[in-house]
C-alpha cells in the first residue's frame, strides 16, 4: 500500500514531487525516496520516516525525469536500503514499486546472483530483470519484465538517458495526466490539477515522454483510453487551520452527511424493487467492518432479514453459503481494499446482488461492482477512519431504508442528526487526561452499543498505542472480570432505553473490583447514583438507530484527545496505512 510518483517535463522541481507524495502520505510513511535524472546521471535520495525528513536532508534540484515514493513496509526491514527507488545491479534501471511480487525468491534464482542483491525487497528483481534487456526496445523489455511477475504490482520506472518514464499496472491503482509538456503519474488522482487524467487498467502499460503518453496492451500494441475528469481537491487536502487532519475530518462530519443525504435523494432507487434477497452478506476491514456490523443490525431490525457481518479475510476462508438470492453489500473507504476486492471477486461467482460502498467512485471496486453507492466523505487524509465511518453507517441506514421504502422518513432522520451534529460541542480532556497513561481500558456496550465501544476502542488503540478492549456488558462475568484490577478504566455505552439496566449492571460488577467507570449516555438517569462513576457525559437522544452516530464522534474525540496529550501523531499511527492494498 505504497505511494508512488513519477513526472516527466522540463526542469521539473524536487519540491514538486514532495508536495505529491505527502498528499500520498496516507499509504504509507515508513520511509520516502526520489531518484531524478539530471545530465544523464541518477541522483537518489532515502530517508526513512515522513516525507519531511526526506525534504530536510534532499538539496534542491532540477531534472526532466523523477520518481518518488512512500513506504509501507511489506518486505523488509524499515532503512534507507530497503527505501525505494529501487536501483539495479549497473545502475541504469531506478524502480518504484505498490504491491508484492509473489514469486521474487523464485525470480531471484533465475535473474540475479547474490553480489547483485543489496535489498531485502521483493522490488529489486525488477530491476535486475529489466537490466537482462529480454528485449530489442525498451518497451518490450518492461512488458517482458512485467509477464514475469506473479502477485500485484503498480511499477514506475525510469532508465538513464531514455528520457522515459514507464509504467504498468495489475490489481493496484495507477492514473496518469498529460498536460501541455508534463506527465504526472500517481497512485491517487489527489496529485493531479484540475482537468482529464487516465485509469490504467490491470495488464495495461503506458509509456511518458516529453511531447505526450502512449497505452499499449501486453503484444506492445497501442490502445486508446477514455479520459476520466479530475476536480481540483487542494481545499479537502488542507489542514484549513486544524492542528492535525483528523480534527478536521471529524468536525466534516455532519456537512459530508448532509451532503450524503442530498445524494441519495436523487438515486433511483428502483432497481431493489426487482430483486429478491433472502440473506445478506456485509463484508469489510477495521472501522468497515464495524459499520457492517451495524448494517447487519439494521437489516435485521428493519427488514427482519437473516443479515451477516465478516471480516474480508474471514469471508475469503471461509465456506459462506450464497446463492443468486444473496445480497453481498461491500464496504471500503478508499475502494482499493485488497481484502474486500478478493471478497468481491469471490462473491460474483455466485450472486449478481451486490452492492458496494465506498468513498473512491473511480476505484477498483467501484469499477467491478453492479452497483455502487458513495459515501460522499470527501478526501479522508488521517489513517484513522472518522467522517467515512459515520458516513458509511449511514449509508446503510439509507439502503436498509430504501428497501423498507421508507425513504422520506430516513431523510428526516438524517437531516436532523446533521443538524444536531451541528451544535454538537463535548470537552473529553478531563476523561483524555484520566486515561492517557493506562496501560489497559475497556469499553462495554449491549446490541448496537456494543458496536460502537468496538469502533471505539479501535480507535483508541491505533493512535494511542493503549491496549484497549471491547465487550458485550453481558460477557463480563463469562471471563473478562479476571482482567480487571484497581482503577482500570471502563467506558461504559448506554443509549437504548430498554436495556440501561442490563448494561449498568454489568458495569457496576467492574466497578465492584476496583474499576473506574465512566459513562456516555444518551438516556435520562435519575433513578441511577452517579456518583458510582468517575466521570459521565450525556448525548443527543436522535432515535435509537443513529444515536450511535454521536456516541462514535465522542469516541473519535476522546481518542485524538490522548493521542495529542500522549505527545503523537493521529494522522500517522506507527505501522498503519489508510490503504491497505496488500492481502
Amino acid at each position: 500500500m505504497c505511494g508512488i510518483v513519477g513526472i516527466i517535463g522540463k526542469n521539473i522541481k524536487t519540491t514538486e514531487i514532495f508536495d505529491k507524495l505527502e498528499k500520498l502520505q496516507y499509504r504509507g510513511y515508513d520511509s520516502a525516496g526520489i531518484c531524478i535524472e539530471k545530465d544523464n546521471k541518477f541522483y537518489v535520495h532515502k530517508e526513512t520516516g515522513i516525507i519531511d525528513n526526506l525534504r530536510k536532508e534532499c538539496p534542491n534540484l532540477f531534472g526532466d525525469v523523477i520518481i518518488g515514493h512512500t513506504r509501507w513496509a511489506t518486505h523488509g526491514k524499515v532503512n534507507k536500503t530497503n527505501a525505494h527507488p529501487i536501483l539495479s545491479a549497473n545502475g541504469c534501471w531506478a524502480v518504484v514499486h505498490n504491491g508484492i511480487i509473489e514469486n521474487f525468491a523464485e525470480l531471484k534464482d533465475k535473474f540475479a546472483s547474490k553480489d547483485e542483491l543489496i535489498t531485502e525487497t521483493d522490488t529489486e528483481i525488477v530491476a535486475n530483470i529489466l537490466e537482462k534487456g529480454k528485449g530489442k526496445e525498451d518497451l518490450q523489455n518492461f512488458i517482458f519484465t512485467c509477464e514475469q511477475l506473479k502477485g500485484s504490482f503498480a511499477l514506475c520506472v525510469m532508465k538513464k538517458g531514455s528520457k522515459s518514464l514507464f509504467i504498468a499496472k495489475k490489481k493496484k491503482p495507477l492514473y496518469v495526466q498529460s498536460i501541455g509538456n508534463k506527465t504526472t503519474i500517481a497512485s491517487d488522482p489527489i496529485c493531479f490539477e484540475k482537468g482529464e487524467y487516465f485509469k490504467m487498467e490491470d495488464g495495461e502499460y503506458a509509456v511518458a515522454n516529453f511531447d505526450n503518453v502512449r497505452f499499449f496492451d501486453c503484444k506492445g500494441r497501442l490502445v486508446s483510453k477514455q479520459a476520466l475528469k479530475c476536480f481540483e481537491l487542494v481545499s479537502q487536502i488542507s489542514k484549513n487551520g486544524f492542528e492535525h487532519f483528523m480534527l478536521k475530518e471529524i468536525t466534516e462530519t455532519p456537512q459530508k452527511i448532509r451532503g450524503l443525504c442530498k445524494h441519495y435523494q436523487t438515486i433511483d432507487w428502483s432497481f431493489l424493487k426487482r430483486w429478491w434477497i433472502n440473506k445478506v452478506k456485509l463484508i469489510g476491514c477495521g472501522s468497515a467492518y464495524h459499520s457492517c456490523l451495524v448494517g447487519a443490525y439494521y437489516f435485521r431490525k428493519h427488514l427482519n432479514i437473516d443479515a451477516e457481518a465478516l471480516p474480508a479475510s474471514e469471508f475469503l476462508s471461509d465456506n459462506a453459503i450464497l446463492d443468486s438470492s444473496t445480497l453481498c453489500v461491500f464496504v471500503s473507504q478508499s475502494g482499493e481494499t485488497a481484502d474486500t476486492i478478493s471478497a468481491l471477486k469471490k462473491a460474483l461467482k455466485k450472486t449478481k446482488k451486490i452492492i458496494s460502498i465506498t468513498n473512491v467512485d473511480y476505484s477498483t471496486l467501484a469499477s467491478l461492482s453492479p452497483i455502487v453507492l458513495p459515501i460522499c466523505a470527501g478526501v479522508e487524509i488521517a489513517v484513522a477512519s472518522t467522517k467515512a465511518y459515520t458516513c458509511q453507517i449511514v449509508s446503510l441506514y439509507m439502503l436498509v431504508m430504501a428497501l423498507k421504502s421508507k425513504m422520506r422518513n430516513a431523510v428526516r432522520n438524517v437531516l436532523n442528526l446533521s443538524k444536531r451534529l451541528d451544535r454538537f460541542s463535548l470537552d473529553v480532556s478531563k476523561l483524555a487526561e484520566a486515561i492517557k497513561d493506562q496501560k489497559n481500558i475497556f469499553y462495554i456496550g449491549r446490541n448496537l452499543d456494543y458496536i460502537t465501544a468496538l469502533e471505539g476502542a479501535l480507535k483508541l488503540k491505533e493512535i494511542s498505542y493503549i491496549n484497549c478492549n471491547a465487550y458485550p456488558a453481558g460477557e463480563l462475568k463469562h471471563g473478562v472480570l479476571a482482567l480487571i484490577q484497581k482503577d482500570v478504566p471502563v467506558i461504559v455505552l448506554v443509549s437504548n432505553k430498554r436495556l440501561v439496566q442490563k448494561t449498568l449492571n454489568s458495569a457496576f460488577e467492574a466497578k465492584s473490583r476496583g474499576a473506574k467507570l465512566f459513562l456516555f449516555h444518551s438516556q435520562p438517569l435519575e433513578k441511577i447514583d452517579l456518583n458510582k462513576f468517575d466521570g459521565g457525559f450525556m448525548l443527543p437522544n436522535v432515535n435509537n438507530d443513529l444515536t450511535c452516530i454521536f456516541e462514535t464522534v465522542a469516541l473519535q474525540l476522546l481518542a485524538y484527545n490522548v493521542s495529542v496529550m500522549r505527545g503523537l501523531d493521529p494522522d500517522k499511527p506507527r505501522n498503519l496505512a489508510k490503504s491497505v492494498t496488500v492481502e
